[in-house]
């Protein structure tokens, strides 16, 4: 009688092992990564203001296609003088116009310093925007996480609950001592503690996600994802290959076109530029009227313009030195982060493989031998703590895997897609 009161106790224990929730989840109030993708692109208030610094630089295009500006003058002189230039009679009235011939393609070279800023700022911009959605899809990955996280703590708030009731059955039927029972209602409070630690966690993960398209108040219960679609990755030589579409390299190279334009600009200064004037004098006292033409040039223009020389000259030399530099420590980046997904994979591979199918064999080992008499309650949360433990392992092990994967995306400028989070139908 004793033993079958333990069997039917503990039976829905071991079932209850074996009932947790499926890796993937789906519900109607969810979203999925190219949902989120999109919402970002589309409302994310850091890539909003790139919309008024690309006006700002339009309006400086605008400026620089401008020619040299006319300029009318007016001059009277031999007023109010003494003696025969007493009054207005000899006055000389001049009406000229005047502007300035530009030399050494300086109107030319302030166009191409703006369309480098342009291109600059392009670059910029999709740096930036590489990076949020980096970061946008890690977000999602650790959400994700935190949702099977929670899946699995609430199975284990369930089974804890079960436990107790089991063993308290026993603990009144004579069956167990009430050190297990103890033991077991204690258990019940640390995983409702945990539950609720985990469902916080979820919360602000979402809250973390929404923020990424200015939404403070998520409107999506869950994502949809599948942590464990690992596809292998290239090898790690074709992936150097791939280093010349790193975007940040992109950048700095269009920094280095910037300096190069500044060098043109500041080599375009050393052309003089000529002032030319021409109008008509009305000579008041024979009232008679001349032609008036005149021609100004600055002396020592390309000595003024040397210092600028010398500065654009080192500003290239610089931004060249430091695109030379970032490629070289991408390669070492690179190679780093790629060691971390591999063995990230290889781990997630051994964890479902190898190990979980053991510990959930041992589980019903353990509760069969605890059934029978011959395991303690010790023995048995043991083997459920375990196993919980290693399937948060192999959570976490996914997340680097995703993470990792991720950032070798985003070294070698590939385009960050969903497939290997997508849920498969």
């Amino acid at each position: 009688m004793f033993y079958l009161r333990r069997v039917l106790a503990v039976s829905a224990i071991t079932l209850s092992c074996y009932s947790s929730a499926g890796w993937t989840q789906t519900s109607s109030n969810s979203i999925t990564l190219s949902d989120a993708i999109r919402a970002t692109l589309k409302s994310n208030p850091q890539l909003a203001g790139y919309t008024f610094r690309a006006d700002a630089l339009k309006g400086e295009a605008t400026t620089a296609a401008l020619k040299p500006e006319w300029r009318a003058h007016a001059e009277l002189e031999n007023v109010a003088g003494s003696g025969e230039l007493r009054g207005a009679d000899a006055a000389e009235l001049t009406l000229a116009l005047s502007s300035v011939i530009e030399l050494g393609g300086q109107r030319d070279a302030r166009l191409g310093l703006v369309s480098a800023r342009q291109q600059q700022l392009q670059s910029t911009q999709r740096v930036l925007t590489l990076d949020i959605l980096a970061d946008v899809t890690r977000t999602f990955i650790e959400l994700a996480a935190a949702q099977e996280q929670l899946a699995l703590l609430q199975d284990a708030h369930l089974l804890a609950e079960r436990t107790f009731n089991s063993i308290a059955r026993l603990a009144e039927a004579g069956g167990a001592p009430e050190a297990e029972r103890l033991r077991a209602k204690a258990a019940v409070v640390r995983a409702r503690i945990d539950m609720e630690n985990g469902r916080q966690k979820v919360k602000v993960q979402q809250i973390n996600l929404s923020a990424y398209w200015g939404d403070a108040t998520p409107d999506f219960s869950r994502v949809q994802a599948d942590l464990f679609s690992l596809p292998p990755t290239k090898a790690l030589s074709e992936l150097h290959s791939d280093l010349a579409n790193n975007p940040d390299i992109a950048a700095l190279s269009d920094e280095v076109r910037l300096r190069e334009a500044e060098l043109a600009q500041a080599k375009s200064e050393r052309g003089s530029s000529l002032e030319w004037s021409a109008g008509v004098r009305r000579l008041q006292e024979t009232k008679d009227s001349a032609l008036v033409v005149g021609i100004s040039m600055p002396l020592s223009a390309g000595r003024r313009a040397s210092g600028a020389i010398a500065t654009a000259t080192a500003n290239q030399a610089g931004a060249e030195f430091e695109r030379d530099s970032a490629q070289r420590l991408l390669e070492a980046k690179l190679a780093a982060v790629y060691e971390v997904h591999q063995r990230s994979v290889a781990q997630v591979q051994e964890l479902r493989t190898d190990v979980l199918p053991s510990l959930k064999q041992a589980m019903k080992s353990t509760s069969d031998a605890f059934t029978m008499g011959r395991y303690s309650y010790i023995e048995l949360a043991l083997a459920q703590r375990e196993l919980l433990e290693t399937q948060m392992a192999v959570i976490d092990a996914a997340v680097q895997a995703q993470t990792s994967r991720i950032d070798i995306e985003r070294i070698t400028g590939s385009a960050l897609t969903e497939q290997t989070l997508e849920v498969t139908p």
